[in-house]
């Protein structure tokens, strides 16, 4: 045929093979990228739990002979308000252990007072499962009474 034109097909161009090795990538740069974002999520509840129990021992310090009520009942009310973006129903809180004190409300100067907590978190990520399957954060801190 006078005007048509003719396409050679030569071996070895490589015109699809980027496409076929960015295809062969991808699904690993994906699950990288959801184990990163996965991560970040996973230390933000810990700095928010974190936060919560030293909230929560501040308010037990301060709180010891106020008069306004149980100083752990306060405590742990604190505590969960302070870890709002938690779900609260997940958040355990350890019995308050005391120096130099048996209870909560007859705490005195120079006593210790620890405060602590858990949450369980949640490391699945898709295609591959959980790494960690019984993964919990867990956060405590110590107070003196002044």
């Amino acid at each position: 045929m006078p005007g048509a034109r003719r396409t050679i097909v030569r071996a070895g161009r490589e015109e699809g093979s980027s496409l076929f090795e960015f295809a062969l990538v991808l699904p690993l740069l994906m699950m990288l990228l959801v184990g990163i974002i996965k991560g970040g999520i996973l230390f933000y509840d810990y700095v928010v739990l974190a936060d919560a129990v030293a909230v929560g021992a501040r308010t037990l310090a301060i709180n010891r002979g106020s008069g306004n009520g149980n100083p752990c009942t306060l405590a742990e009310t604190a505590l969960k308000n302070a870890a709002y973006n938690l779900n609260q129903s997940l958040i355990t809180i350890q019995p308050e252990q005391f120096t130099g004190s048996s209870t909560c409300t007859a705490l005195g100067q120079n006593d210790a007072a620890t405060v602590s907590a858990t949450y369980p978190c949640d490391m699945t990520i898709p295609f591959l499962g959980s790494f960690w399957p019984s993964c919990t954060l867990s956060s405590q801190t110590t107070v003196r009474i002044e």
